[in-house]
């Protein structure tokens, strides 16, 4: 064999030598692999189960969730999952990847359905491409860590460090997860596209960014496989490794496994004839050195050097195009997405100079002339790449859109009046330009050129409408909006606001009251409803809409307005209790008592309000003052047995 590096030999073994199959070792990792899915399954049916009740639950155990913790110091219980896992790896190799992974069980899924109809996928290899999930594992964990820390100080000084907090638990477990319909579509093609397309654990190799740290670090693992001098280069082991490694290659060139594609399955220690292969315990393989006087094994490509700078551009591009795309599309699985449109180009092009072309068991170009296979793969390869323009290209619009909106797509944040636009003439222009070009980003049937409607650029309409006055339709836009995707805060805040902009005073209230009942994990939601009510003076509004203590402030407020001294007393005592550091809620209670004649319980009130003045800002210890000359000037008039 040509290709065959200097002293490994392949040997054809007689019948009886036979690999073992699919056994033990695969049934256990099977079996792990299949419990992890249950136990991801009851997480999620436990948060479902306590929605209702507010119940909180774990957060989401999944690597990404560590995008948090080095953007926002948060630690989760992905975040120290994922540590775990990184750890462990640099001493046992990528066993997480093997045993853990539910992707992986995915891809092996499929792998073995297709091996059922005869289809053993081959695996693309390619230098450049295969930087991809390391790329992008420094783009989700290490450029959020470098932007707060070194670029935002210059461009964005309000974004403050505040250092690490601990965030186990959570009421909204999937706030961070995509919905159903698109983790169906990820898992298809992230599961049985890839792996039809690019080979086993093709999503692996191209579009994992955790694999991305995996790799590098396997390298200085401890735990790995060895073989022995029963090994007779049968090559079973290879045949059956599901990690795309060449392992007959690597075991005689350094007597072990080095590569780190290396998930350590345990497939070949199952599969060789002769037991030869074992996992044992060594030093790290950082310039391991070839056994005897051996060459390295030769690495195989499918790419001369100018396909590769190519196919590396073109994966890149189509990465952006579907990055985000219709306000649908996540990260990991528009890398996904990129691999797979990349190596249809690879393949269409290959049809189309070479004489002749395969692919699985159809033929698709033979003696120079297209078979009936090559034309619909052409068209399939095609559609993929009109696909990826499309959504690049709507992308494109949207991003000019965004650049005329700038300093005009501002947030709902406070009531406005209908038909007033505070912007100039320019801005209005400007405002304008920017809605047509979200129209023509929009899907077909609103008059735009993408597959569908962006809910984002909805979202952007929407706040522009706002400032030209045009509140009613900024107002239909939004409720698309909150139609079309997963139930955000923030748009609830900005629709609550023209709500309430464009309905009778009357009815305010009951609109305000309406929607926090229908989100009331919502705090930022309810905050801004309270400031709702307190902005119209409505206190006892205010008091049903808060929560907790703000709850027994306002109730308490409002009751004092109407006089109700005797109701109020007892809610302000809880008041104090739970906040001991308020001291105009002292000051408030010892009026309250001095009211009622208690003067020695208001008194113990108002000693209570002075040791909580140290807790007041600058601009309140002003007002505090003045409430407390004006008690005493009371109390003093006041004469008390």
């Amino acid at each position: 064999m040509p290709n065959q590096p200097k002293g490994i030999e392949l040997r054809v073994l007689p019948e009886k030598g036979k690999a073992k199959g699919w056994g033990r070792r695969w049934k256990l990792r099977l079996t792990i692999l299949v419990i992890v899915q249950v136990v991801m399954i009851l997480h999620i049916l436990i948060w479902w189960l306590g929605l209702p009740y507010g119940w909180e639950t774990l957060s989401a155990v999944e690597p990404s969730e560590s995008i948090q913790t080095v953007s926002d110091g948060i630690i989760n219980a992905g975040a120290i999952f994922f540590a775990v896992a990184l750890l462990s790896t640099a001493i046992l190799g990528r066993w997480f990847c093997g045993w853990g992974c539910h992707l992986v069980l995915l891809q092996d899924w499929c792998l073995r359905l297709l091996s059922k109809v005869g289809v053993r996928p081959r695996a693309f290899r390619s230098r450049l491409l295969m930087l991809a999930p390391f790329l992008l594992a420094i783009y989700m964990f290490i450029w959020p860590i470098f932007y707060r820390l070194v670029v935002a100080p210059y461009t964005r000084p309000e974004l403050t460090w505040n250092g690490f907090r601990v965030e186990l638990l959570t009421r909204d477990l999937w706030a961070t997860m995509p919905g159903v319909g698109v983790a169906v579509v990820f898992l298809f093609l992230c599961g049985f596209v890839t792996v039809y397309f690019l080979g086993a654990k093709g999503f692996c190799t191209y579009a994992c960014p955790y694999g991305g740290f995996f790799m590098p670090l396997d390298k200085l693992a401890l735990r790995r496989v060895h073989v022995d001098d029963n090994c007779q280069g049968c090559a079973y082991c290879t045949a059956v490794c599901t990690s795309n490694v060449r392992v007959h290659e690597q075991i005689v060139a350094y007597r072990k496994v080095i590569d780190a594609g290396c998930m350590r399955t345990s497939d070949c220690i199952e599969a060789c004839p002769n037991d030869a292969l074992s996992m044992q315990w060594g030093l790290p393989v950082l310039g391991a050195a070839t056994h005897g006087d051996l060459d390295r094994p030769k690495k195989r490509w499918d790419l001369t050097w100018t396909g590769e700078i190519t196919l590396a551009v073109i994966m890149f591009l189509s990465f952006l195009a579907w990055r985000g795309a219709y306000g649908l599309v996540p990260l990991l699985l528009s890398l996904g997405a990129a691999s797979t449109v990349t190596w249809l180009c690879w393949k269409a092009w290959r049809i189309i100079v070479d004489a002749n072309g395969s692919f699985h068991r159809w033929v698709l170009k033979k003696g120079g002339v297209l078979q009936g296979g090559g034309i619909v793969f052409l068209i399939a390869a095609a559609i993929g790449v009109l696909a990826t323009v499309q959504a690049g290209a709507t992308q494109l619009m949207a991003v000019q859109g965004n650049r005329m909106a700038l300093g005009i797509r501002k947030r709902i944040e406070v009531p406005m009046q209908p038909g007033y636009s505070s912007l100039t003439s320019e801005e209005r222009d400007r405002a304008e330009h920017a809605i047509r070009w979200y129209q023509w980003s929009g899907g077909m049937g609103s008059g735009g050129f993408a597959m569908a409607t962006n809910p984002n650029t909805l979202l952007s309409m929407a706040r522009i409408y706002a400032q030209l006055g045009q509140l009613a339709e900024a107002s239909r836009l939004l409720e698309m909006v909150q139609t079309m995707s997963k139930p955000n805060e923030v748009v609830a805040i900005e629709q609550m606001m023209l709500q309430v902009s464009l309905s009778p005073p009357e009815q305010a209230t009951a609109i305000v009251e309406a929607v926090v009942q229908s989100e009331p994990q919502w705090a930022r939601l309810r905050y801004a409803a309270v400031q709702l009510a307190l902005r119209r003076g409505d206190l006892q509004a205010a008091g049903r809409i808060a929560d907790g203590s703000a709850a027994l402030q306002y109730q308490t407020l409002a009751m004092l307005q109407q006089g109700r001294v005797a109701d109020a007393a007892p809610l302000l005592e809880q008041y104090v209790k739970e906040q001991p550091d308020d001291a105009m809620a002292w000051i408030m209670l010892a009026e309250v008592r001095l009211s009622q004649g208690d003067a020695s319980g208001a008194d113990a009130a108002a000693g209570a309000a002075v040791a909580a003045r140290a807790s007041l800002g600058v601009g309140a210890v002003e007002d505090f003052d003045t409430a407390l000359q004006n008690y005493r000037a009371v109390r003093d008039r006041q004469d008390f047995p």
